[in-house]
């Protein structure tokens, strides 16, 4: 899993989807079809967010993430190094992502 270090022109906060050129994400790899990633805001907020479609333009290929729940900097930490069920709580990670897919939902 990837965190993506977004510059200060993203708003993130309230947002259900979220539009970025591969370009500002500072990845060596382009990202797969449905692919977990943590988005990191300047801000200091960490948001759970999967990739729901990729677009190609000339210039660039531009990512469409679901914005899941904002999370602390611990969980955020824990999914970028990977969950392992000896170490970390996984009911706690899937609770917010539970929580995330319900705020999608939300009108």
């Amino acid at each position: 899993m990837e965190i993506i270090e977004l510059d200060g022109a993203v708003r993130v906060r309230g947002e259900r989807s979220l539009v970025v050129g591969h370009g500002l994400t500072g990845l060596d790899r382009g990202l797969e079809p449905r692919e977990s990633v943590v988005l990191h805001t300047q801000d200091g907020d960490y948001y759970a967010a999967q990739l729901r479609g990729i677009d190609f333009e000339v210039e660039d290929t531009v990512y469409t993430f679901a914005v899941g729940a904002r999370l602390p900097e611990n969980l955020a930490l824990e999914r970028v190094a990977g969950l392992d069920p000896d170490r970390h709580d996984l009911s706690l990670h899937e609770l917010v992502d539970l929580l995330g897919e319900l705020r999608g939902r939300a009108v």
